[in-house]
């Protein structure tokens, strides 16, 4: 039980000598995810965009490709995230195309209307109260500015035992709820069977999600 409970808060929060270990697997584990978020968001060339708990963000150059004269900011509240992110993106650092800073998303850093979307993969199992947060999205976001969550179903994510040691999950309805109960309406939703893998002996197969709900006016 010990291990499954430090396994669940290294994945709220990597931390320590486990924090790359744990980012690489997060990376692997959510590419199938990360990828249907990325066909879900209309992106256009020159939007502003926020990521929510960008892990290891290895996947930033694939993002930045999808239009021309993007600018991406990122904020993951695991300093060694934001470390290890920011060695695997010196580049797109030093050309200011990416900016990428430590904190929380209930106390975001930015000015009011800076973002055309905000998306997070995996993260909203962790917000204790997600209404701060949804309220600070809401509030980066530019007029019909879009919100999109990356999301397994509850299905899925019950196939893991850690899943009970702080993990606030959702059917995606109850998400939808949430959504439209604060600042946003959902406008479309995509979602996918993921190939099977191996999850320490055993073959797991998840559905990933991807909602998208618009800033209300």
């Amino acid at each position: 039980m010990n291990d499954l409970k430090f396994f669940a808060q290294q994945l709220r929060k990597p931390s320590g000598d486990f924090a790359g270990t744990i980012a690489e697997k997060m990376g692997e584990g959510n590419r199938p995810l990360y990828d249907l978020v990325m066909k879900s968001m209309q992106i256009k060339d020159h939007d502003s965009l926020l990521e929510i708990g960008f892990g290891s963000g290895t996947h930033f150059p694939d993002l930045l490709a999808k239009a021309d004269g993007l600018r991406v900011a990122g904020i993951d509240h695991s300093p060694e995230m934001t470390k290890l992110a920011k060695t695997n993106n010196k580049q797109l650092i030093e050309s200011e195309q990416l900016t990428l800073h430590t904190g929380n998303s209930n106390q975001l850093p930015f000015e009011n209307s800076s973002f055309n979307a905000v998306f997070c993969n995996m993260v909203i199992y962790f917000w204790n109260d997600p209404v701060e947060h949804l309220n600070e999205i809401g509030r980066v976001l530019k007029p019909d500015g879009i919100f999109y969550t990356g999301m397994r179903t509850r299905e899925s994510m019950l196939q893991f035992p850690f899943t009970k040691f702080g993990f606030n999950l959702y059917s995606i309805d109850e998400w939808k709820t949430v959504l439209q109960s604060h600042w946003f309406t959902v406008v479309r939703e995509l979602r996918q069977i993921d190939p099977v893998f191996d999850d320490d002996g055993d073959r797991v197969q998840l559905e990933s999600v991807c909602i998208a709900a618009v800033k209300r006016s």
